[in-house]
């Protein structure tokens, strides 16, 4: 099939092409090329910027579109428009932040999400032209806006518009580094570095995805053609699981040290940036690690193992070491911690 990835250089993006491309479609990628992924031989590459113009576009037809960085309405609109009207299968990478709030255990693809509102929409209007490829610049619009972009697919294409709300995602090339930062602390807890803080209790549930099995899924979406919407994220696990998976990847043997939520707050350690996968405990977001991905279980959806996972994102972060990531506890907020 002639596939287009919109996105195409990003992390799950260019898990997509190179999930197609393995099994043999013909790839195009469109992209602003400001991420410096080489693309695999072969694929063609097509450098724009979605919300400028889509000029470039013209006089292709495609099969199956993935758009893996759409965050208004209106860029759902112009893209459709730009590749006409021939599409076979239009994949896009939702969120399951489109709930809104977690404090329901299990949510699913049948529970109620907040509709968006003008005000959201004028959010995204307002977003400077720089940052529209940015999730973090529509803020708490983010969720809705991702809601608006799926009715806006729905309402062109019907049942041909596929829409994934994809969960936490993981693996090589996460800019987020919310797994990586522990598999980057758990590789150097050795020595005087043995004592680890972590966010108890040790049963804490936690659930992401690997990218590559994202990009199975959604590749499995259009060849297999289910449209509507999909939650798509991995199995819940106990933290004391993974952050054991990690240190047997790693070969090292952290003494984790687990703290409750009022010891981390209390030490004035914010959840999720400086303590990663330690969801906020406000009611709303109780739950937010615990999605159930059944229905697309039972469509194809398959994740591999864990060790996989932390294997290659440890072979990956052990070579850029020089690289901060932006998240995680400071030596100084571990000291609060342990101390």
């Amino acid at each position: 099939m002639r596939c287009l990835v919109v996105g195409g250089t990003g992390f799950l993006g260019g898990a997509i092409v190179d999930a197609a491309a393995a099994v043999g479609h013909s790839m195009s990628v469109l992209a602003r090329g400001q991420t410096g992924r080489a693309q695999p031989a072969g694929i063609e590459f097509i450098q724009a910027d979605r919300h400028d113009t889509l000029d470039t576009l013209a006089g292709r037809s495609f099969d199956w579109v993935f758009d893996s960085c759409a965050y208004s309405p209106d860029a759902v609109h112009r893209l459709l428009d730009a590749v006409g009207e021939g599409l076979k299968r239009y994949v896009l990478i939702s969120s399951i932040s489109a709930y809104g709030t977690f404090e329901k255990e299990g949510l699913n693809e049948d529970d109620p999400v907040p509709a968006p509102t003008d005000a959201d929409l004028a959010v995204a209007a307002a977003v400077p032209a720089a940052d529209r490829a940015s999730a973090a610049a529509y803020g708490e619009s983010y969720g809705r806006l991702k809601r608006a972009c799926e009715l806006a697919a729905a309402e062109r294409l019907g049942n041909r518009a596929t829409a994934l709300r994809v969960g936490l995602l993981v693996g090589a090339g996460d800019y987020t580094n919310r797994l990586t930062w522990w598999v980057r602390r758990i590789d150097q807890a050795r020595g005087s570095q043995r004592r680890v803080p972590a966010p108890g209790p040790p049963d804490r549930p936690v659930q992401f995805v690997d990218a590559r099995d994202a990009a199975g899924f959604a590749l499995t979406c259009a060849e297999n053609g289910p449209g509507g919407i999909w939650n798509v994220t991995g199995q819940e696990m106990a933290l004391s699981d993974v952050l054991d998976a990690v240190a047997t990847a790693a070969g090292s043997e952290p003494e984790f040290v687990w703290r409750d939520d009022a010891a981390i707050l209390e030490a004035g350690i914010a959840p999720w940036t400086d303590m990663p996968l330690m969801a906020p405990s406000m009611p709303e977001f109780r739950h937010f690690l615990q999605v159930d991905a059944g229905k697309a279980r039972a469509e194809g959806l398959t994740c591999r193992p864990l060790a996989d996972t932390l294997g290659r994102l440890l072979d990956w972060d052990r070579g850029r070491r020089d690289q901060p990531l932006g998240v995680g506890l400071t030596a100084e907020q571990e000291a609060r911690l342990l101390g």
